[in-house]
């Protein structure tokens, strides 16, 4: 586990960590953008707890803010700093946070999340509060490991751990594919049922097909709209591992996933 974190650099001194009850912060834990007036901030504001074995519980914020964007951005973002007990952050751009500003929040946006934990055992991910978010709004924990869509509004997501860190398991996201595909046409149904993600402690892009869509080839565009990288697929294999020969700087990129039913499109992160 020490030689896992001793990778991490962190140079951030935002932190707030609650550790068997006891509330330790510095005096930046509740710092935010200081053109805002608190009392008519009409942001759309999330608060997740994380609680491990320890019982350590950690509160991530995630603000949507138009001045902000999907990468880093001083002064919307607040740097993880490293501690000794289990714990929570965002992943940005590879880099940990505690607290993350980006101009859109919608069905169609995906925040990943790290974590770690120093004993085996049970961890629980949830809704600590929620800032100008209607009730119709979802919010969902993607398990990759598991492939589980979990509704984080309807109840806590538990679930088991050995020790060691964790960067590329969990997702926040705000739509359910499984969910949406019940009043979708069978086409739809099996483009909603096409998954793909980045694996960062093997660099390489996973696809499950479990539609077993005939597939047509793969373009990875970066942020700026430029064509990066580009690939012919295999045509039915139902899993494929894209190992890259030159691997992308670390980033954000657009992946398009072009199949016989249509185009897939989503944001990811590589790291």
């Amino acid at each position: 586990m020490k030689s896992l974190m001793l990778k991490i650099v962190f140079t951030s001194v935002l932190l707030s960590v609650v550790f068997n009850g006891t509330l330790l912060a510095n005096n930046n834990a509740t710092q935010e953008n200081s053109s805002y007036d608190s009392s008519d901030d009409d942001r759309r504001k999330i608060r997740l707890g994380f609680t491990a074995p320890s019982t350590m519980h950690r509160q991530l914020l995630l603000t949507e803010d138009f001045n902000a964007t999907s990468g880093i951005d001083w002064g919307y973002d607040g740097e993880y700093y490293a501690t000794e007990y289990d714990d929570m952050y965002w992943l940005i751009e590879n880099q940990l946070f505690t607290i993350q500003g980006t101009n859109l929040v919608d069905e169609y946006s995906n925040f990943p999340i790290g974590f770690h934990t120093n004993d085996d055992g049970m961890n629980t991910i949830k809704i600590d509060d929620l800032e100008n978010i209607s009730e119709e709004f979802n919010l969902f924990l993607f398990d990759k490991e598991l492939e589980v869509y979990h509704n984080l509004r309807t109840s806590d997501y538990e679930f088991y751990a050995d020790a060691g860190a964790y960067l590329d398991r969990f997702e926040l996201v705000f739509k359910d594919p499984q969910e949406a595909s019940q009043s979708l046409s069978v086409e739809e149904n099996e483009l909603m049922n096409f998954r793909f993600h980045y694996k960062s402690t093997t660099s390489t892009l996973v696809l499950n097909n479990t539609s077993n869509l005939i597939l047509k080839g793969l373009s990875i565009y970066n942020i700026a709209g430029q064509l990066i990288y580009s690939y012919d697929l295999s045509e039915t294999l139902t899993r494929q591992e894209i190992q890259f020969n030159n691997q992308p700087a670390q980033g954000t990129y657009i992946v398009l996933i072009e199949t016989e039913k249509g185009t897939l499109s989503k944001k990811v992160l590589f790291s």
